[in-house]
């Protein structure tokens, strides 16, 4: 009688996994929705786990005369991203678009690794799921003016062709004055995009 009483719980319990794990889920989404912050956005080929805009030029470690940004003096929009299994980044796939106006992508790196102007440097073919990679794009001054409560809302749009996906929305984080970038190997798993500053790293996250 025991046994049998410990099957019948047994298959009691299998059958109401699932809805305890959905269960479990709707709490978590609730959550989310909650808070209101989608801290990592999914794009196209990947995933935005920062966004961030300064004043701060960030290092470049080649540059050129004949490679510069069309925007004489911007401030800087910099997206740190994880990618795809499979897939490639170049400077010339994305563009921003603003407040004020439409920004391509002016330069990629791999990690902690300076940018540069350097051609070889503009395309990153083999990419790692389990590496960070950063795009770098030059804006108007005034976009930072445009921010709300220390938010930009931005749009993240496929450059060289029409595609049927929506594209990528999220707000960048103003930097506060004289503030660099952060660095990559701050950026949680979890994501930081969508967060201010102090959200970001003086809230106790």
């Amino acid at each position: 009688m025991l046994r049998f009483r410990s099957i019948l719980f047994a298959a009691v319990l299998a059958a109401s996994a699932p809805f305890i794990v959905r269960a479990q889920t709707s709490g978590a989404e609730a959550s989310a929705a909650t808070s209101g912050k989608l801290t990592a956005v999914p794009f196209r080929a990947g995933t935005v786990l920062s966004a961030e805009i300064s004043k701060q030029k960030p290092s470049f470690d080649v540059e050129s005369e004949f490679d510069k940004p069309a925007i004489e003096n911007p401030a800087w929009i910099e997206l740190i991203v994880k990618l795809d299994s499979g897939r490639s980044l170049s400077r010339f796939d994305y563009e921003i678009v603003g407040k004020n106006g439409t920004y391509p992508c002016f330069a990629v790196a791999e990690g902690a690794d300076g940018y540069s102007s350097d051609a070889e440097k503009w395309i990153i073919k083999t990419s790692s799921p389990l590496k960070y990679y950063r795009l770098l794009f030059p804006v108007r001054l005034d976009e930072i003016a445009a921010a709300k409560k220390e938010l930009l809302p931005v749009t993240l749009k496929i450059k060289l062709f029409e595609t049927t996906l929506a594209p990528a929305s999220f707000q960048v984080r103003v930097m506060p004055e004289g503030k660099n970038f952060t660095r990559v190997s701050s950026v949680r798993p979890e994501g930081i995009c969508n967060m201010t500053y102090r959200e970001a790293f003086e809230s106790g996250n």
